[in-house]
């Protein structure tokens, strides 16, 4: 038991680590392409990216999530998962070309048509990959998928900025993703030794896991994706832009913070295996997540308006609004996704689809009610009303499985949720005082005064609780600011 939470320790560095260098390295691709494409390029490529997401539902089964649970997969099930990922990914390939015309007709976009075309190929290339990298996680072993997460990032986007500056165009964008693809495969068959070839020995074993990932995957897109169909048919390609960049820009804690964490608790708690073993664990992780993570999501909602002015520009006054709602709905979100992998390691994923399919109940009668009364950022008010149904439910059947009570996750979260509060009053009161500043300067006080208040908030709330041993406790030590 400790030797597993050691390396998930570990793990989660490593992941951390792997995602902050490379979500620093997309965000700053994200605002030099901000400023060398216009909105509607970005648009066009998410109208793509939306079908293309719909198609990956075909193979969206996670054979490897059910490599990692099935603790004794042996040959025949690998090379069953690399055959059926290549029988899906030609599906794919061949789909996107029959539906380039038909899209690009029901969007009225007729350039949207080659985009389709070119990015078939990227799923003929990616079909091919190497299913052996999925020990990478399996094994606990993520200083390898380190390694591949930034190899890949950095090409990607040394191919895309420099493509943006010389074509000006959504082209630069699908360079990038086709080529960071190739690269992809191509590292996944020299970092790890495993030739896969082609089997179906073991496709009843992997069903019975993955019939319900592949509801739940569907699901999933829905939930992430469905209303890029909604947003893109009623604002067009520009309108799509701007609810594309931010939702990026707000949901960075639950999309690259807390991700990576997932990585490594779903292979940690699967090891673990029984619920009395992972409850400690999950709560460690959920006041981790609550004191770091949370504060980064009610930030940027806080600051939004500064924030792209200085880092977006003038073309992208549309976005602030939006910005901060999804922040607040992606921070709640983001303290919640250590749920699925509990109900995952204990072989559960009926209950991921259940909840899953009750926020898309809540979602789309929201989308159509608020973007008609408040256009855009109606999308942002949806989001964040099925996110609030979302936590009481992910609570709630963590709770069963888990055997905990009610004050057992107040104890652990209420000095960040009171913390993060305080610090959006005291930011919004600030910058409002700010708004005849340069964006820039605004938006570096507005930050330092937020971090200021949030961290004096939590600290002084900890001393007053007469110094638990908490999320508080383990962070201050590792800043050697207390004895270990």
């Amino acid at each position: 038991m400790s030797q597993i939470n050691q390396r998930m320790a570990t793990g989660i560095v490593w992941m951390i680590g792997a995602r902050l260098t490379d979500r620093a390295i997309g965000m700053v691709s994200t605002l030099l392409l901000a400023r060398l494409l216009a909105p509607d390029d970005f648009g066009l490529v998410a109208m793509a990216t939306a079908i293309g997401g719909m198609l990956d539902l075909l193979g969206s089964f996670s054979f490897d999530l059910a490599l990692i649970q099935k603790q004794n997969a042996s040959r025949r099930h690998y090379d069953t998962v690399w055959t059926l990922n290549v029988i899906f990914g030609l599906l794919c390939c061949a789909a996107m070309v029959a539906l380039a015309v038909p899209a690009a007709q029901f969007y009225r976009e007729p350039r949207l048509s080659t985009v389709m075309y070119v990015l078939s190929l990227m799923y003929l290339v990616n079909a091919f990959a190497n299913v052996g990298v999925v020990n990478f996680r399996k094994e606990l072993n993520f200083r390898q998928e380190f390694i591949f997460i930034f190899a890949r990032r950095l090409v990607t986007f040394t191919i895309t900025v420099g493509a943006a500056l010389l074509l000006h165009s959504y082209w630069a964008l699908l360079l990038g993703m086709c080529i960071g693809r190739c690269v992809t495969v191509a590292m996944s068959y020299m970092m790890n030794d495993y030739r896969p070839w082609f089997s179906l020995a073991a496709v009843r074993e992997l069903f019975h896991f993955s019939k319900w990932m592949l509801l739940n995957n569907a699901l999933g897109f829905l939930r992430h994706d469905g209303c890029t169909f909604i947003i893109g048919r009623q604002f067009g390609a520009a309108g799509l832009g701007v609810y594309s960049v931010s939702y990026e820009i707000s949901n960075l804690p639950s999309t690259e913070l807390v991700a990576p964490i997932n990585r490594v608790t779903f292979p940690g708690f699967a090891k673990m295996a029984e619920p009395a073993l992972i409850r400690a664990s999950y709560f460690r992780l959920l006041g981790m997540i609550a004191l770091l993570i949370l504060p980064v999501g009610i930030g940027i909602a806080s600051v939004a308006e500064p924030l792209v002015l200085a880092m977006l520009g003038d073309k992208w006054l549309q976005a602030p609004g939006l910005i901060a709602i999804l922040a607040i709905s992606g921070a709640i979100c983001a303290t919640q996704t250590n749920n699925a992998s509990v109900w995952l390691a204990l072989g559960r994923p009926r209950q991921v689809a259940v909840v899953q399919a009750v926020y898309l109940a809540v979602l789309f009668p929201s989308l159509y009610f608020f973007m008609q009364r408040d256009g855009i950022v109606g999308a942002g008010y949806a989001y964040l009303c099925a996110q609030l149904v979302d936590v009481a439910m992910e609570m709630s059947a963590s709770r069963r499985m888990l055997d905990f009570a009610w004050r057992d996750v107040l104890a652990v979260v209420w000095r960040p949720l009171l913390g993060v509060t305080l610090m959006y009053l005291a930011v919004r009161w600030l910058d409002h005082r700010l708004l005849d500043w340069h964006p820039w300067p605004r938006l570096l006080v507005d930050a330092a005064a937020g971090a200021a208040v949030y961290i004096a908030s939590v600290v002084g709330l900890w001393w007053l609780s007469a110094r638990p041993n908490s999320a508080e406790h383990f962070c201050l030590q590792r800043l050697k600011v207390l004895p270990a």
